[in-house]
């Protein structure tokens, strides 16, 4: 029976489309994959941040580590949206 409230199965994870092989295509391979690109962005926001403040004064240096900053930001919100897509998906094949 299909309920619109996700329900919790034995493992703790949350029963998405009521199909545990989605459940665990999302929690075994997706969900590590969108967690280690969001820690590369993170290491990448950290590079630049890291690069303005210990070269600060060099403009070549301050280029760079304002590129990582953007760049960083930008994969960390792309990682954020896969994520919420994936799981709207879900949510949203699980009304049918």
């Amino acid at each position: 029976m299909l309920s619109i409230v996700p329900t919790a199965n034995a493992a703790g994870t949350v029963d998405v489309l009521g199909n545990p092989i989605m459940v665990k295509v999302i929690d075994n391979i997706i969900n590590p994959i969108i967690l280690l690109m969001f820690a590369i962005a993170t290491v990448v926001f950290i590079y630049g941040v890291l690069q303005m403040v210990i070269k600060g004064n060099d403009p070549e240096a301050r280029s760079t580590g304002q590129k990582s900053i953007l760049y960083g930001l930008i994969g960390m919100f792309i990682m954020v949206s896969a994520w919420g897509i994936v799981y709207f998906i879900a949510r949203t094949v699980n009304g049918f």
